[in-house]
């Protein structure tokens, strides 16, 4: 990372937000759909507090939910000026995605992982009904239709192609498998109000 990277934490600007996203978008390591954030709720599930503290890498430094649970995981070892720091952070994060955009097709929010989108639902208050990708003059979008009627449109043309190309090159598998949940499955956690 540079320098300026956190730049947006002091000041955040659009342009302070998107060179912070675009430093990310040209790691190698990056990936759009990693299990990051799944491997951390386990880490959670488990208690393993101290382990959710040190989990660091390029795919969840910009994401607002890992710092959430960073944040809870601090909370949990008394950690209360840490645990404030990543509360902050993950505000910060949510702050710079909503001034990429307006949400419009026109403006629609930038998001550096897909998981950002319900992040950003959660934020506006607003209920997922259905998602549909758009395609159009070069960009590719999430259009999400919400409960309340509002249409959100999120750019995902970064992380759309780069998820292609890790699937062209075999290092991913097709990120759209759905998850089957298990009849005897434990009461939902705070952190998990995103699932």
């Amino acid at each position: 990372m540079t320098e300026d990277f956190f730049n947006f934490i002091p000041n955040t600007t659009k342009e302070n937000f998107i060179n912070s996203q675009n430093e990310i978008f040209s790691s190698t390591k990056y990936n759009p759909y990693s299990e990051d954030l799944n491997i951390m709720e386990n880490l959670l599930d488990e208690n393993n507090f101290q382990k959710v503290t040190e989990y660091n890498n390029i795919n969840t430094l910009l994401s607002p939910r890992a710092h959430l649970y960073k944040n809870y995981a601090l909370e949990k070892l008394s950690r209360e000026k840490d645990s404030k720091s990543e509360l902050i952070f993950a505000e910060k994060i949510m702050e710079g995605i909503c001034i990429t955009g307006n949400g419009s097709k026109t403006l629609p929010y930038i998001v550096t992982r897909i998981s950002d989108e319900k992040d950003v639902l959660s934020y506006l208050q607003e209920e997922f009904i259905s998602q549909n990708l758009v395609k159009d003059n070069g960009k590719i979008y999430d259009l999400i239709n919400c409960k309340s009627g509002n249409e959100i449109y999120f750019d995902i043309t970064t992380p759309y192609l780069k998820m292609q190309s890790l699937m062209n090159n075999g290092e991913i598998e097709l990120p759209f498998k759905t998850k089957k949940k298990s009849k005897n499955s434990a009461p939902k956690k705070w952190w998990k109000f995103w699932s």
